[in-house]
């Protein structure tokens, strides 16, 4: 195996084991991004598979026919139909556009549902919203049935309101409840202290399931959860991947289109393994003497070898070029040719002996 062939396999080899170190990485990125293959995600989010997300009461209202969907991005970038109910559970932000929003939809007939701890939010869609405290219980009782066939609810404890404001009790009493209602305009606001009834952990409890479905309202309402306040944004697929990813990428795919330019071949030709030599000497000894046998005048054949050798001697002795015989002869002699080298240089070769002669002259002058 030749030094090039060598290299190249390990050039190849290295590289496959980077492409293949990259990629996990990018797959690692990926899997953290989405938060794995483990259940998790957004606490309260329609999305979420752990224990305090939604998404078996996600999967629970679509068993039961309801139309369920999730709005990304900004509430007040989206219109909200009148005809649906809003699910608000946990947000990170809710702007003062959003409030209006929310205040607008509920307003022209929109069911709004609200939970979660520490709702900051309140104030800027009520005057006199509800208090909330973190004081909650385990079990709630509902002392009758106008909220659906709810008995009892297993909770968490996370928190319960202490003050209605403006706000009527639906479950629990005016000293401690659970979940509170207002009509605002044509619309119903729903006030619920703690979320977890709902979460995945809890909604196979006690009448959790029923509480779920009793709060979504008539299967005529499609039910929409709120998944912007949760950090998804509106762009998805493609659009969705971060813009310090999409740069990663770019990069990595510009590399490697480099390495294959680099390692391609160029157009035209192959380049030769070795570049070409002349015939070794004893090969073309034997083409010459082969040319030689075929030639029936040797003299003529061996005329241009002497006229070589006189003009070799002739400089090598300082001669000038018309210089005669006998001191082209007298020259040679000094350059330590024999006598039948000196003949056969200077007269016609007529055999075998003669051409070897002249053969050992060509060799002792071309050597000097």
């Amino acid at each position: 195996m030749t030094r090039s062939r060598t290299r190249t396999i390990v050039i190849l080899v290295v590289a496959l084991i980077v492409g293949v170190v990259v990629i996990n990485l990018l797959a690692a990125g990926l899997d953290r991004a989405v938060e794995g293959n483990e259940p998790g995600g957004a606490t309260d989010s329609s999305y979420a598979t752990g224990g305090d997300g939604i998404a078996a009461y996600a999967t629970l209202l679509t068993h039961y026919d309801y139309a369920v969907s999730q709005q990304r991005g900004a509430i007040a970038s989206s219109p909200l139909s009148p005809d649906s109910t809003f699910v608000l559970f946990e947000p990170e932000v809710v702007t003062h556009d959003d409030e209006a929003a929310l205040v607008e939809f509920v307003t022209n007939g929109g069911r709004l549902v609200l939970g979660g701890r520490q709702p900051f939010y309140l104030g800027g869609l009520r005057d006199h919203p509800p208090e909330w405290t973190s004081d909650g219980r385990a079990v709630w009782f509902a002392s009758d049935t106008s909220f659906g066939n709810v008995r009892s609810i297993a909770a968490a404890g996370q928190g319960a309101w202490d003050r209605s404001g403006s706000s009527h009790v639906v479950i629990g009493t005016t000293d401690l409840s659970l979940l509170n209602e207002e009509h605002v305009g044509k619309g119903t606001i729903l006030f619920l202290a703690d979320v977890s009834p709902l979460q995945n952990d809890y909604l196979d409890q006690a009448d959790n399931a029923a509480f779920g479905l009793a709060l979504a309202g008539p299967t005529s309402r499609s039910v929409v959860f709120a998944e912007g306040a949760h950090g998804y944004g509106n762009a998805r697929g493609i659009a969705a991947i971060p813009t310090r990813w999409k740069w990663a990428l770019g990069i990595f795919a510009l590399a490697a289109l480099v390495f294959i330019w680099s390692r391609a071949r160029r157009f035209g030709p192959p380049d030769r393994s070795a570049r070409e030599l002349p015939p070794a000497r004893a090969e073309y000894v034997r083409s010459l003497s082969t040319t030689l046998e075929r030639t029936r005048d040797r003299p003529g054949a061996l005329a241009p070898m002497q006229r070589w050798t006189r003009d070799r001697v002739s400089a090598r002795a300082g001669l000038p070029p018309d210089a005669n015989d006998e001191a082209i002869a007298t020259a040679a002699r000094a350059l330590g040719c024999s006598d039948a080298e000196v003949h056969a240089m200077l007269n016609p070769t007529m055999d075998d002996d003669d051409v070897l002669a002249l053969g050992r002259v060509v060799a002792r002058v071309g050597k000097q």
